[in-house]
């Protein structure tokens, strides 16, 4: 049991959430199943780790049928009732938060029943629900096109036939609710086809398109102006006006989304600006810092309360890159504890080590990287490259080419390495050697080896640190 899909999943629920799982199981409006509630009790006990051998297959059927041989289906099947209630649960958290959605079907239920004194009373609270609502993206418009679908629907049978603004409204925001997420939808598209060189058509975006040109008030309805504008930058040939336009209305209206839509909305605009960045715009650096300190500060950037390891160590990248080091050493410290607990103590060693080396500082960067545990490929080998410019740096002539041997062997024998990765690293290796070399060669013969080094760090692709070894054979004289 401990291998299941059921314990794979209770592992992600978060404390507070399987308090509120546990109060499900025992409610018996939610389970009256007297087996689901005493395996529970054994699931429960052993809460959060779930490693208890208490929870092997065996012993768990023992408890719960304790006069039986054991029986791989029926312990099976008692397990997979256990985790639809699970699903049932998850599925019911998120329902008891959409107060709107709540509302929409109590009224469904009350016009059904033909109880009118409720359902205009529901009718006032939605509207009010409504008007505080600050999320205005597409699910808003399609969740009030069912609203005002229904209100048309009891004033037709309540009263004599006449215009109702009813009918209007629901129209209106069954179009607003499909413009939005056609581009919505659009912007992925266009996304995907230039990462993977997909082939995504979005049939009749040419008319959505056209409205948006032509509306003269699309700031009176934000979701759509962003979505627009966010289109137009990605579709664009590098034209930075609508990249700079789009920051700006999100910067106005970002509570007009679900914080899983910001941050998919900040990634297209983190991505224009790399891309700016790779075509030689270094200043965009300063760009995709600001963009970051907005999703720090709106803890936009924030999955289940906790930072990804890999969005800090780009963070810290970006302000080392603008060589903000106050910043950067403030921001490694005040986010360590917003890492999940298993990878703080690598992702802070890492990144101090990173900070420090950018500094000058060569010998506190070994020893940072001394506490960095090669966890992931991405550590092992940003740890081997940072180790061996300090090596580099502090003229630690054996150690870097013992290092230099080391690396080699790893990048041969590793699994996890794509061929682009272990080729542009192979070369770097090649090309730090013959540099290292040249540092011991004077007159001539340091002319004629730094030319023909030169050479073959210009025409030899690919290459992992080029900028930084760029910089290195500019300094030699």
């Amino acid at each position: 049991m401990r291998n299941t899909k059921l314990v794979s999943l209770l592992k992600k629920l978060s404390s507070t959430e399987l308090r509120k799982f546990q109060e499900f199981i025992f409610s018996p409006f939610f389970n009256k199943n007297q087996r689901l509630q005493q395996l529970g009790e054994t699931v429960f006990k052993n809460a959060p780790n779930f490693e208890s051998e208490n929870l092997d297959k065996r012993k768990v059927f023992e408890k719960l049928y304790p006069s039986k041989d054991y029986n791989e289906l029926q312990i099976n099947n008692v397990i997979s009732d256990f985790l639809q209630l699970l699903y049932d649960f998850l599925a019911q958290q998120h329902f008891s938060q959409q107060k709107i959605l709540q509302k929409k079907y109590l009224l469904k239920e009350l016009f059904q029943k033909d109880e009118p004194q409720h359902f205009e009373r529901v009718t006032r609270r939605y509207r009010q629900l409504e008007e505080k609502e600050t999320e205005r993206s597409f699910e808003f418009f399609s969740g009030k096109k069912e609203f005002y679908s229904q209100l048309d629907q009891y004033v037709q049978t309540k009263v004599k036939r006449q215009y109702d603004e009813n009918l209007q409204i629901e129209s209106d925001s069954l179009d607003l609710s499909y413009f939005i997420n056609k581009l919505h939808i659009a912007c992925n598209m266009v996304s995907r086809n230039i990462v993977i060189n997909a082939h995504y058509q979005c049939h009749f975006l040419d008319e959505i398109l056209d409205f948006c040109k032509k509306n003269k008030h699309l700031e009176n309805y934000p979701a759509l102006q962003v979505y627009f504008k966010t289109l137009q930058m990605l579709q664009g040939r590098g034209e930075e006006s609508h990249y700079f336009d789009l920051k700006k209305i999100l910067e106005k209206h970002y509570p007009v989304f679900p914080k899983e839509e910001l941050f998919t909305l900040y990634n297209y605009a983190l991505n224009f600006c790399i891309k700016k960045i790779n075509s030689g715009q270094e200043f965009f650096y300063k760009e995709i810092l600001e963009l970051y300190k907005v999703l720090l500060q709106q803890k936009i950037i924030f999955l289940d309360g906790y930072l990804s390891q890999w969005t800090y160590k780009n963070i810290v990248t970006t302000g080392i890159r603008l060589k903000d080091f106050n910043w950067t050493k403030k921001f490694i410290y005040e986010y360590q504890n917003t890492l999940i607990a298993k990878e703080r103590e690598n992702a802070l060693a890492y990144n101090l080590a990173t900070l420090y080396h950018a500094q000058g500082d060569y010998r506190n960067t070994l020893l940072q990287l001394q506490d960095v545990e090669f966890t992931d490929t991405n550590y092992h080998l940003g740890a081997k490259i940072i180790q061996l410019k300090s090596y580099y740096e502090l003229n630690e002539e054996e150690a870097f080419y013992a290092l230099i041997e080391a690396f080699k062997k790893y990048i041969l024998r590793s699994k996890d390495l794509s061929k682009y990765r272990k080729e542009a690293n192979a070369n770097f290796l090649k090309i730090v050697k013959k540099m290292y070399q040249l540092k011991h060669k004077r007159g001539k013969v340091f002319l004629q080896k730094k030319e023909k080094v030169n050479e073959l760090l210009q025409n030899v692709e690919p290459i992992a640190n080029k900028s930084w070894l760029d910089e290195i054979i500019q300094k030699y004289e």
